[in-house]
């Protein structure tokens, strides 16, 4: 199981509620449900006195690390990239969800993919595509795509470390108005 989230607004109150988020995420993933189930549960606690009307965006996957097949529920996140071993990178299609912990009775859904040999996942928050250059644009979806077809082979940690210096370089000198994060999983088979 793994899990990329970015919750609501800043400070104290903002970090109880992700920490709250991920308990609850463990504590759903542990019991052995689906992804649609555990964000669908996490959904229903989370709404459960939000009186300040906080919300995260969740996306949850699962690796059958035998067969390299993925289930996963978007709950209003960025849609992460499929990097395949032969150099395409798409992004996976937009869910539609809603953000989780903003309406109590949200239906989340499960889907699907392959993950062949060599594959990639790259899963991000929006600070990565929002970052801004002096000029007032945006690091983009696009540009990322571009940069990750153009980091081919460079490995995990390659590649982490090669979009972050792509992002410092387009933002220049301005300041970093939102959270970064990045995560990447690369397929090696099941052996």
């Amino acid at each position: 199981c793994f899990v990329i989230a970015d919750v609501s607004g800043k400070g104290i109150p903002a970090a109880l509620f992700m920490a709250l988020t991920k308990t609850l995420i463990k504590a759903k993933a542990t019991m052995g449900l689906t992804t649609d189930k555990i964000i669908s549960r996490v959904n229903e606690d989370l709404c459960i006195g939000n009186d300040m009307s906080m919300f995260v965006t969740v996306f949850c996957g699962m690796l059958n690390v035998k067969t390299g097949e993925v289930h996963y529920t978007n709950g209003g996140h960025n849609p992460p990239l499929l990097i395949k071993s032969n150099g395409d990178v798409a992004y996976l299609e937009k869910s539609g969800e809603l953000l989780v912990g903003a309406m109590e009775e949200a239906r989340y859904t499960a889907r699907s993919f392959m993950l062949g040999r060599g594959d990639s996942l790259f899963l991000y928050t929006d600070g990565v595509t929002e970052a801004m250059n002096e000029r007032n644009e945006l690091f983009s979806e696009e540009r990322l795509q571009k940069e990750l077809s153009e980091f081919q082979g460079a490995g995990v940690e390659g590649t982490i470390s090669a979009v972050m210096q792509q992002i410092a370089e387009f933002t220049g000198s301005t300041p970093q108005s939102d959270d970064i994060t990045m995560m990447m999983i690369t397929y090696k088979g099941s052996e």
